[in-house]
């Protein structure tokens, strides 16, 4: 016989003529047929197949053809069992598609008690599986907890995995949250895992001090899962404690053009450093090389090596960044303090690191989607630097399966009224008005309508020209419609009366920019240049040093964190550092910390 394969169209049909078959099984009643028992018994057995076609089709990854399946199923119709199942074929199908909120919507809340009476390896299953919902929807404290709760139930490899799962989570839980559930915890394996994740926040720069308050900490936790297993990256410190260099090159423009941006770095950098010597009083020693003086990076390089230099931090300039990329082998490693535009990663031991824009418009389509965001409309300055960040944005938005409702790019003050009119479609409103007042030979009370599908608004701007654009905003019928923008919406200073306008608006920004800390107050006190305009380089100065005990930790294991001024940092697969920054909103035009915003239309961010 001749197979012939199904459609998704064939599909649908055959799912209509079996719901039609089931209303008939349950309609139809005649004196000769089946009793009434027998009926019931002959619709759950269709309904049970039809779970059974959904986790098949599942389990071979034909997503689209298991929607179609459970969304001709009825839940409140359901038997328990059946009910039971289908949520989680639900929550199945949701963390496919890397919708966290979606499967959290199928697996908590009233719907959590229909997997109380499951056996064992079931709950393991639904456990393991809102974990992971947690971790798409990003509440990395909850996946975590729910980790830790599962994880005396594991053995073996699983129960490996999920410790480096918790341990992962755990990094990406701000360090205030984490000392505050500290202090009212009593549950001894939750509090254990926290105070280790304090402690690889503390002495970000000291890899002796960090091994030794692991070593205290496993003294004192002696039965706790991860003192019995400890994540690998921490187990690596040791190693890395004693195998530091002793002579670290610098390669900054100390003269010409970007003399103030050199010096800002050396500024951060050096702070660093006296804070370590202060405290360890073991430092490597430090060189700076001048590369203002030599356009070969490369010449630079080797006469760095030659002096006995057995790390690079530096160069700055793109140019020369990317002329120690093209090497084919250098002979010690490389952080350079900027990102290169050629293809390909460079060689092995060759690291990059820089404050990219890029990074933030990433950051901020993420943090969007997990709120639960689904449209998005964009405004950005018509330049090539606001069009690749609004670019950037615009690639992870639709990756992440979001939709852009417009992107508009605005030039001149005078001209932001009619980018932000169009991009929420009042002109059209108002065509429409005036079209329905030509046709009707009376007056009619008309008011402008914005277009409806946008869920939040990424805002690329300076302070003053967001000064300007959110009034806009607010006065054309979108004060509802949560914004959303990068670091520059902030230049650093407090400005209550002017920064007014911006109230409601959250960004991501340095966590430098936004708490004072003891290495900001050395930098002021230390060194007399004025780095107004370039404090973010002298954060990233300061990161640069704290950051190279660590690169062989981040290359061998990815997902772990180092917990610097200018974000929480990370080593990609092209040995590329990326930043996650902290969230901070706008509000009495005072900036207050927090965790980014919520969609006002949908303040949980669950699907309903």
């Amino acid at each position: 016989m001749l197979k012939m394969p199904i459609t998704k169209t064939a599909l649908s049909l055959c799912i209509g003529i079996a719901i039609a078959l089931l209303a008939g099984c349950a309609s139809q009643s005649t004196t000769s047929g089946p009793s009434s028992d027998e009926s019931a018994q002959t619709v759950d057995g269709l309904v049970d197949q039809r779970l059974d076609q959904a986790q098949a089709l599942l389990e071979d990854y034909q997503v689209n053809e298991a929607e179609v399946v459970l969304s001709g199923l009825q839940f409140d119709q359901l038997t328990t069992a059946q009910r039971t199942r289908y949520a989680q074929l639900r929550a199945e199908l949701a963390l496919s598609l890397g919708d966290g909120n979606e499967a959290l919507n199928w697996l908590s809340g009233d719907r959590a008690s229909l997997f109380d009476g499951l056996p064992l390896e079931q709950q393991k299953v639904i456990s393991l599986m809102r974990a992971e919902a947690y971790e798409y929807s990003g509440n990395y404290l909850s996946a975590a907890r729910e980790r830790i709760f599962l994880a005396p139930v594991l053995e073996d490899d699983d129960a490996r995995f999920n410790n480096e799962q918790i341990w992962f989570d755990l990094q990406l839980v701000p360090e205030e949250s984490i000392r505050d559930l500290v202090a009212a915890e009593s549950s001894p394996d939750l509090t254990g895992w926290l105070e280790l994740a304090l402690i690889a926040r503390d002495n970000p720069d000291d890899l002796r001090r960090q091994v030794i308050a692991i070593d205290e900490w496993i003294n004192s936790h002696p039965s706790h899962p991860a003192a019995q297993n400890i994540p690998g990256d921490l187990a690596l410190l040791r190693q890395l404690a004693n195998t530091q260099p002793r002579n670290i090159a610098v390669l900054l423009p100390l003269s010409g053009p970007l003399e103030m941006a050199g010096k800002a770095i050396r500024s951060g950098l050096l702070a660093a450093w006296y804070e370590s010597n202060l405290e360890e009083g073991d430092v490597p020693s430090l060189t700076f090389f001048d590369t203002t003086k030599n356009a070969d990076a490369y010449n630079t390089y080797k006469q760095a090596v030659f002096e006995g230099a057995d790390l690079i931090i530096g160069p700055l300039d793109k140019t020369r960044v990317q002329q120690l990329q093209q090497q084919t082998v250098l002979s010690v490693p490389v952080l350079a303090l900027n990102y290169s535009d050629l293809a390909g990663s460079g060689p092995s031991n060759f690291y990059q690191f820089g404050l990219a824009p890029e990074d933030e418009a990433k950051q901020v389509a993420e943090r969007a989607w997990q709120q639960g965001n689904r449209n998005a409309m964009v405004l950005a300055p018509d330049s090539e630097w606001g069009r690749k960040v609004s670019d950037t944005f615009v690639r992870n938005w639709e990756t992440q399966g979001g939709r852009i409702t417009s992107k508009s790019l605005y030039t001149q003050p005078d001209q932001y009224l009619n980018t932000v009119r169009r991009a929420l479609n009042i002109d059209q409103s108002e065509r429409r008005m005036r079209t329905l007042d030509s046709l009707i030979e009376r007056d009619i009370i008309f008011e402008p309508r914005r277009r409806e599908d946008i869920d939040m608004i990424f805002m690329v701007a300076f302070p003053s020209q967001a000064r300007q654009l959110k009034p806009m905003l607010n006065f054309q019928y979108a004060s509802d419609i949560p914004v959303m923008a990068t670091s520059h919406l902030y230049d650093g200073t407090r400005n209550t009366s002017r920064d007014q306008d911006l109230n409601g608006v959250s960004f991501v920004e340095m966590p430098w920019e936004l708490r004072e800390n003891q290495i900001k107050r050395d930098v002021r006190a230390a060194f007399n240049e004025q780095f107004a305009g370039f404090e973010s380089l002298v954060a990233l100065g300061v990161d640069s040093y704290r950051l190279y005990p660590r690169l062989p930790q981040l290359q061998q294991f990815p997902d772990t964190r180092v917990y610097g001024v200018t974000g929480t940092l990370r080593l990609d697969a092209r040995r590329r550092i990326e930043r996650e920054l902290t969230w901070a909103q706008f509000s009495n035009g005072e900036v207050r910390p927090g965790s980014g915003p919520v969609n006002v239309l949908n303040p949980t961010g669950i699907t309903p």
